[in-house]
This record gives structure tokens, sequence and C-alpha cells, in this order.
């Protein structure tokens, strides 16, 4: 921008130096993409982060989101975010039942195959991704990025994401996590089993889980953390989903259900033979772990989903975590009503929806006459 300026503020500008630089020469039009003066993948800029990365007392690194703000999110259910250059809020509403029965009935399927692998039940381990635990998380930046690998801004990634406690919760699951430890710690009970039945047990009871939203962690982003992180070998510190959420927290996400539905599953009223498709909308709510403004509910959130994948997975205990706060839901299975793409959170009526349509009316060619204009104007009703 600094350059632009510059180029204006010169007097003796000359005419082609000004078109050189809008990339409107005809060079730039007839044989080089535009694009290409911004970094694309045929021509690669040095990698850039684009969020406002800082340091703490202790040398670790944490960044600042600017374009959400999620004060009143636990306490008056609204989030305030920028979205096209634009502050508005918005209320953040609760996934449905069929989305809720449909989750917990993979969910429980998922930990049944595991505990019957690991107590010696069978010798197959046959889980595809996707389904309850791998949706399809989509976002938008702005064009010409930071990472300068692609001419693109649209990302879609698939996130390994789960529902979360809620807030008067965390402690209470925490701790039943910890007595399954000690139990081991004492031999009295095993690694991952009885993580796994505790895990079914407590995913039944559905007082203790938050409806409004979902949480993953930026598992690339952020590394290296301080000087013993090795980073990982990336090549960058900063993923297309976390580059296009600084910029954009608002995002879409898609859940695809692995098996189909059977005439005793508990959501779409038992009707089988549906592949139960779920889209959510909302805005992603990141929180950086060192970063020492967090809230008390960001540290446990943060702590709460971390230990849950190191604990499983091992590595790093301090990833940035996602939180995806539900503005909308829409059912997108096919034959089946509310389906087919239709808004089921919150309702729509679709067939008695009255909301008027702006209609755009072509640009008079001509100038009316006044005696036109006051017969427009009857005809339009306006009070005179």
């Amino acid at each position: 921008m600094k350059k632009i300026k510059d180029f204006f503020g010169n007097i003796n500008m000359q005419r082609r130096s000004f078109l050189k630089l809008a990339g409107l020469s005809s060079l730039g039009l007839g044989l080089t993409p535009l694009s290409a003066k911004w970094g694309n993948a045929g021509q690669p800029k040095v990698y850039k982060p684009l969020a406002d990365w800082k340091t703490d007392e202790n040398g670790n690194s944490y960044f600042i989101p600017r374009n959400i703000r999620t004060d009143n999110v636990n306490d008056q259910g609204t989030v305030t975010a920028k979205v096209d250059g634009l502050w508005r809020k918005y209320p953040v509403r609760e996934f449905d039942d069929d989305f809720h029965e449909w989750w917990i009935s993979e969910k429980t399927w998922y930990y049944d195959q595991l505990i019957a692998f690991f107590e010696g039940e069978t010798d197959e381990l046959e889980i595809s991704s996707g389904g309850h635990h791998h949706p399809m998380l989509c976002t938008y930046g702005r064009k010409y990025g930071s990472r300068g690998d692609s001419d693109f801004h649209l990302n879609t990634a698939v996130k390994g994401l789960t529902i979360i406690p809620k807030e008067e919760h965390i402690q209470y699951i925490n701790d039943e996590v910890e007595k399954v430890y000690e139990a081991v710690r004492q031999g009295t009970a095993k690694i991952p089993v009885d993580i796994f039945k505790l895990r079914q047990e407590l995913y039944q009871d559905k007082t203790l889980w938050d409806k409004t939203r979902f949480a993953t962690l930026e598992l690339y982003s952020g590394r290296p953390i301080n000087k013993e992180d090795d980073g990982g070998g990336y090549g960058f510190t900063e993923t297309k989903t976390f580059q296009n959420l600084m910029v954009n927290p608002m995002a879409t996400m898609g859940y695809l259900g692995l098996h189909a539905s059977t005439n005793d599953s508990p959501f779409f009223g038992g009707q089988e033979g549906l592949y139960p498709h779920f889209q959510f909308r909302g805005f992603c709510w990141l929180i950086s772990y060192y970063n020492p403004a967090n809230t008390e509910y960001e540290l446990a959130i943060a702590d709460y989903i971390n230990q849950a994948h190191c604990g499983y997975h091992g590595g790093a205990c301090d990833i940035a975590t996602n939180i995806f706060l539900i503005v909308e839901q829409f059912n997108e299975t096919p034959s089946y009503d509310p389906g087919r793409g239709k808004r089921t959170v919150p309702s729509h009526d679709y067939e008695n929806s009255s909301k008027p349509v702006l209609a755009i009316k072509p640009r008079q060619k001509k100038k009316l006459t006044t005696a036109e204009k006051l017969d427009l104007i009857k005809k339009m009703g306006i009070p005179v």
C-alpha cells in the first residue's frame, strides 16, 4: 500500500509506470496471470504469518484473534464477529435431536469396534475415516493470502471434531477420566479399553454436553511454539484453515454418516435406508494455549481437548483449540423430510414463507415528465 501511495505522490509519474504497477500493461494482460504478482503456485513468495503473534514471558508464542468477540457466548448466547468487513451479532443455537441421536449412535458403534479389537474378540479393525468424528470444515479468507502456495482463498479441511461438556461439567468428566488412570496405576483397570467404556457411558448422558458447539485442535498451526519445539517440519506455522479464520471467522461444516439408517435407528423416526448428512453454519472461536488473556473457560476447554488428544495419540498438549459455535443447522439428507438441504435450526417453514423479495427494476433510459412521475408515485402508493 505504501508503494502505491508513493507512486501517486510522485508528480512526474509516467503513464507507463502506473500501468505497470497496476498490472494492466500489455504483458500483464496478455501473458501473465494478475495474481502471479501476489504469489501463486507457480511463483511462490516467501511465507509470512498472517496472525498477530506475540511471545509470553516464558518464550511461548501465542496469537490474538481480532475478528471475533465471545464475551457473551456463555451467559447471553450471542457471538459478535467481523464478516466481510462488518461487525454483526449472531445468536448461538443448539443442534437438534436427530443429529444428537445419530452422533451418539455412531460414537457408540465406533467404541464397540475398538473395545472388541483390544479385548481380542476380533483381529480386524475396520473403522472408516469420516462420520461422527471427521466432518469437512470449510472456510474462506481473503484474496492473496500470505502462504503464497495458492491463488485461492477458499479451503476445505477434514477435521477431528467432538462435542464438548457444558462448563459446569468439565471438571466432573476430567475427574472421572482421572479415576480410570488411577485404577490403571493400581492394576485394576486397562488402557485404553476402560477409557473407551467410560466415554461410551458419559456420551449417553445428554445433560452433560453443550449442544451449541463442537471443538477440535489446529494441529499444524503455531509450531514451533518455543525454542524447544522442533516445529514438525511443516515449513509454515499456519494452516489454510487457520489463516482464513484469522481474516474471517465464519465457517460451514458438513457431516456425512458412515452407515445407512435402519428401522431401529434412534434418529429420523426409524426410517431405514437414509444416509445422514448434516450441515452447520457458524463461527470458529480460536484459542491460543499460551494467551495470557484466556478466560477460565477458554483454559478449561483448551486443556480438555488437548488432554483428550495427547492422552490417546501422544504428542504436544499445548495445541491451539478451535471451538465451532453453531448459528444454523441444515439437514442435507436425501429422500428425507425435513432433509434435502432444509434448515432445521432455527426451523424454517418453506411452504408458508412470506419473506419479501427485493425486486430490482432496470434504470429508466429516458427522463420522465412531471405527469409521468406523478402517475408513477400514485401506482406505488406513496403518500404525497
